[in-house]
C-alpha cells in the first residue's frame, strides 16, 4: 500500500484555538483511519508556525511535513499593480501543485462566508475547484454562505458542485439546497470530537491546579478579539465597560456569589489580540471584582484551554469555539453570537438556540441591553440547569457519532 500524502488547508499554527482543534482532530483521525504510516500530511508554514508545538497536541507516530505553494507566495508577495493581479491569476489557473496529493482536504469553520474577506471567496473557490481536475478536494465541517456578491454567488452555483462538500450544520444544507439548489452532505463541527490529547487526566489536573482552579467552583469568560473587526459594536472602550458591566452583573447573582471568573485568551494574532482585550478590561474592573477574577493570557495550546473550559460551571463567549469545547465536555455555554455559523452549529446542531444571544447588533451594546440579555440567559440557565446539561450530553452522543460516520467515508 503506497504512502498516502493529504494537503490540509487552513491549519498552519495554534494561535486559533478552534481552528487548531479542527486541524489536529482531522489529522489524528484520518491517520487512525488509515494507520499513521501510511499517511503523510503536510501544510502551509506561516510566520506562526511551530511544527514541534502542533506536534507537541498530537500522539506520537503523525507524519506531518511543511509544504510550500511558491507560486501562490509570489503573487502574495509581490507590489500592487498590474503584475501582482497577474501573477494571481497564473497561480488560480495554471498551478499544478495539487497533483501531487492524493486529496486536498479544505477544513472548516467559515472561511466560504462574506463575514471576513468578501471577495476573497470566490478566487479560493475558484482555485479549488481548478485543483479538483488533479485531485479530490474536500471541503471538511464548514459552514458556507450566506451570500450578497454577485461573484460569489456565481461561483458557489457553477464551482461548487464539483467538489465535496461536508456541511457541519443544518443551515448550511438548507441554505445550499433552497438557495443555489446544491445538495451537500451534512456533518457535525469537527472540534466536537475528542482531542488526541484529550484523555490525559495528568494534563487536565495540573492545568486547573496551575490556575488555582476546582472543577465547577469557576465560570470562564471568553472576551471576544472580534470586536476589532468591527463585529459587537465599534467602539472598543464601550465595548469593554459593557463586558466589565456584565460581570458586575455575574458577581452580584446568588447562584455565583462563590465562584470564580476566569477570563481566558483563546485567540492569538494574526486571528484576534484577545490578550490585550483581557489587560485593558481589568483595568476597568473594581478591586472586589478583580479579586475574583484569575487571568488565562498565555498561550497553553488547545487542550489545556479545554480542560479550563470543559471544567467551568458554564461559559459566556463571544467565540464560537470556545462554546463548542464547554458543550463537547457537557458543560453549558451561552454564546454572543456575530454570525450565522452560532445558529448553524449551536442552534441548529446542538439544538441550544436557548443560549445564543444575537449580539451583533451595535444597538444592544449602545444602550447597554446586552447586559440584560446575559442576565435573562443567566437565569434561564440556573432555572434549568440539569436538564440543560443532559439534553446537551445527548446531543453531542449524537454529533460524534455522525463524526465517527464520516471519518470512515473519507
Amino acid at each position: 500500500m503506497s504512502k498516502k500524502k493529504i494537503l490540509l488547508e487552513h491549519f498552519s499554527n495554534l494561535n486559533n484555538y478552534g481552528t487548531a482543534m479542527m486541524g489536529l482532530v482531522t489529522v489524528q483521525r484520518l491517520a487512525e483511519q488509515w494507520g499513521k504510516e501510511n499517511v503523510e500530511f503536510y501544510f502551509y508554514p506561516d510566520e506562526y508556525t511551530d511544527k514541534k508545538l502542533l506536534l507537541s497536541e498530537l500522539e506520537p507516530g503523525i507524519q506531518l511535513t511543511e509544504f510550500k505553494n511558491e507560486a501562490k507566495e509570489k503573487w502574495q508577495k509581490a507590489s500592487p499593480g498590474l503584475k501582482k493581479k497577474w501573477l494571481k491569476w497564473k497561480s488560480i489557473l495554471f498551478n499544478t501543485y495539487s497533483k501531487q496529493f492524493d486529496r486536498v482536504i479544505s477544513l472548516g469553520g467559515d472561511d466560504f462566508s462574506e463575514y471576513y474577506f468578501k471577495k476573497a471567496v470566490f478566487f479560493d473557490l475558484l482555485e479549488k475547484w481548478r485543483n479538483s481536475f488533479h485531485t479530490k478536494v474536500v471541503l471538511l465541517g464548514q459552514t458556507i454562505g450566506p451570500f450578497y456578491l454577485k461573484l460569489n454567488r456565481w461561483g458557489i452555483k457553477h464551482l461548487l458542485p464539483r467538489l465535496s462538500v461536508y456541511a457541519r450544520d443544518p443551515w448550511t444544507v438548507t441554505y445550499l439546497r433552497q438557495e443555489f439548489g446544491i445538495p451537500v452532505r451534512q456533518m457535525a463541527d469537527i472540534a466536537l470530537s475528542d482531542l488526541p490529547l484529550q484523555g490525559d487526566k495528568c494534563m487536565e489536573a495540573a492545568v486547573l491546579q496551575q490556575y488555582g482552579l476546582v472543577a465547577k467552583e469557576y465560570v470562564t469568560i471568553i472576551v471576544s478579539g472580534m470586536q476589532s473587526d468591527g463585529y459587537y459594536c465599534r467602539d472598543r472602550a464601550l465595548y469593554l465597560r459593557r463586558f466589565n458591566e456584565i460581570l458586575q452583573m455575574m458577581e452580584r447573582e446568588p447562584c455565583l456569589k462563590k465562584q470564580k471568573m476566569v477570563l481566558l485568551a483563546h485567540t492569538f494574532p494574526p486571528y484576534g489580540d484577545e490578550v490585550g482585550y483581557i489587560e485593558d478590561l481589568l483595568m476597568l474592573l473594581s478591586p472586589e471584582l478583580k479579586s475574583k477574577i484569575i487571568v488565562v493570557r498565555a498561550r497553553i495550546l488547545p487542550t489545556r484551554a479545554r480542560f479550563i473550559l470543559g471544567n467551568s460551571l458554564f461559559v459566556l463567549t463571544g467565540r464560537m469555539h470556545p462554546a463548542v469545547s464547554a458543550f463537547q465536555m457537557g458543560t453549558p455555554a451561552i454564546c454572543l453570537s456575530y454570525s450565522v455559523k452560532y445558529k448553524g452549529v449551536i442552534g441548529g446542531s446542538l439544538r441550544r438556540e436557548d443560549l445564543i444571544i444575537e449580539a451583533g447588533e451595535e444597538e444592544l451594546w449602545l444602550k447597554g441591553k446586552i447586559v440584560s440579555e446575559v442576565q435573562e440567559k443567566l437565569e434561564y440557565l440556573f432555572a434549568n440547569f440539569e436538564k440543560i446539561k443532559s439534553e446537551i450530553r445527548e446531543m453531542v452522543k449524537q454529533q460524534q457519532k455522525l463524526l465517527g460516520e464520516i471519518w470512515k467515508e473519507l
